[in-house]
Formats: structure tokens, sequence, C-alpha cells
């Protein structure tokens, strides 16, 4: 899994975001880049590939969906994939990511 590429651009920018497991502590992070696919966060705590999160960025109107944990890219830096995000907050989150990068990248092919 942790060898998965993105199939959807994503931009720098630094969001609170909040992570709860199915059981356990809540973990808090930081966007380090955000997408309509997914995000990349700096986490409080240990995560491990595949788990699954309830998450919500509350800063930006209580998005909030479902998202799996697909790799670990430095000490608690993780990459995340979006896999339950209604239509409305998967529209606020490619909003919230053009208005960081107006210009954004096409996809990798």
């Amino acid at each position: 899994m942790s060898g998965e590429r993105r199939r959807s651009w994503r931009t720098e920018i630094a969001l609170e975001c909040t992570l709860h497991r199915k059981t356990g502590k809540v973990i808090e992070a930081m966007t380090l880049d955000l997408g309509p696919g997914g995000m990349r966060v700096k986490a409080n705590r240990p995560m491990a590939v595949d788990e699954l999160f309830e998450f919500e960025l509350p800063d930006r109107g209580r998005i909030n969906g479902r998202a799996r944990v697909v790799g670990e890219r430095g000490y608690r830096i993780y990459a995340l994939r979006f896999e339950k995000l209604g239509d409305e907050a998967r529209a606020e989150l490619a909003a919230v990511a053009k208005e960081a990068s107006p210009n954004p990248p096409s996809p990798a092919r």
C-alpha cells in the first residue's frame, strides 16, 4: 500500500485536522498538503498504514469524512486517501486547495 501514487493534485496548505479512531485517543494533526483525493498530515501520535479514520477540518466549516492511511512519509508524517467524502465536502476541499494554489498541476499519469 505504501507504494500507491495519488491520482489527483495536492497543494501545500496548513490546516488543523482532527482524526478519530474507532477506539483510542483522538489524534491532533496539521495538514501539510491537501487535494480532492487526499491529504498529507503531521500527527501528534503514531498511525498505522491501512488504518481508517473519521476526520474533520474544523477551521473550514467542519469539513469531515473518512480517510485511510496509505503511507508514512517521515516521522509521524502520513499520506491519507479520502474514502468517504460527501459531494459538498469534496467541493469545499477542492475550493480550499485551489484558493491556496490557483493553478494546480495536472494529476500524474
